[in-house]
């Protein structure tokens, strides 16, 4: 058995960067869709991604383009539309933190039911109290006075599990920055068209947003959706995906925190303890990867 090397300094200093971005990026939504329609936020952003990215478009991949098409569809407008219009719905940021994590179960769920992988006890075991622990926070007075955006964000999340499932069956036939060119290409006309079709005063928000939610978009777009994707990809050409992927549970640690602080959203000790359970139902379906690995 090979020992795995040790992450390089900088690689390591990289691996921490990324979770403390889109723990800050989740905050930066939030303090945006206050101010500005949802959909057009998301929109907007991925029209900056776009601008920045677009010349790295290339043909989808030969002999797989319904599947390739259907990939930005899930991944693209439904898990960013239904996720924005969470957050724009929602009152405390905490326990939709924790809704955007059950991707990672949900994924391993989507895999055992549409394409029929064999998934081991141990990780049904991670889905089960990841699902149970988010599910135990809808009985907390703070989460269920926020249920429908609740609900949305988790759906969200299985949008973006089933993605995942879906880029996998894809494998090596994309490359990774022509498909965030495509991604942002099938996020921003069709969200900015949702929302000037579903959202209304546009000319008064725009005018009257501060500039601290345009900053936020437009850290969301370059910070979050362009370097911390770069430093991902780039670690995991190098190291194991079960290696980097506990990293990404301090996202909700960041959030949270972020989220009293910032925010000033309550925490209680119910939302807490199902955080807990959801985050560790995760760590565990990692861990399982890491042993079938």
């Amino acid at each position: 058995m090979t020992t795995p090397r040790a992450f390089a300094p900088l690689d390591l200093l990289q691996l921490v960067s990324v979770p403390l971005v889109w723990g800050v990026n989740n905050v930066a939504a939030m303090i945006a869709v206050r101010e500005l329609p949802p959909l057009l936020v998301a929109g907007l952003r991925f029209a900056i991604v776009f601008a920045c990215l677009f010349w790295l478009l290339r043909p989808p991949p030969r002999g797989q383009a319904l599947l390739f098409f259907a990939m930005l569809a899930v991944i693209g407008p439904l898990h960013f539309g239904v996720q924005y219009v969470g957050l724009g719905l929602a009152q405390d940021l905490a326990p939709m933190v924790v809704a955007m994590q059950l991707w990672a179960p949900a994924s391993v769920a989507c895999a055992a039911l549409l394409l029929g992988e064999r998934v081991g006890p141990l990780r049904w075991l991670g889905v089960a109290i990841a699902f149970v622990g988010a599910a135990g926070m809808t009985f907390d007075p703070v989460v269920f006075a926020q249920w429908g955006a609740f609900a949305l964000v988790g759906l969200a999340s299985v949008f973006y599990g089933l993605g995942t499932v879906l880029v996998r069956r894809l494998r090596d036939a994309t490359d990774p920055w022509a498909t965030q060119a495509w991604i942002a290409l099938a996020v921003a006309p069709t969200l900015i068209g949702g929302s000037f079709a579903f959202e209304g005063d546009h000319a008064v928000r725009l005018a009257d947003a501060s500039w601290l939610a345009w900053a936020c978009i437009v850290f969301g777009a370059l910070v979050s959706s362009i370097v911390a994707n770069a430093f991902m990809f780039s670690l995991l050409q190098k190291y194991e995906v079960s290696r980097t992927t506990p990293y990404m549970l301090m996202t909700p640690v960041v959030s949270f925190t972020l989220a009293a602080l910032v925010l000033g959203d309550t925490i209680t000790v119910q939302i807490l303890i199902g955080a807990g359970m959801a985050m560790a139902g995760i760590a565990l379906v990692a861990l399982a990867e890491r042993r079938g690995a």
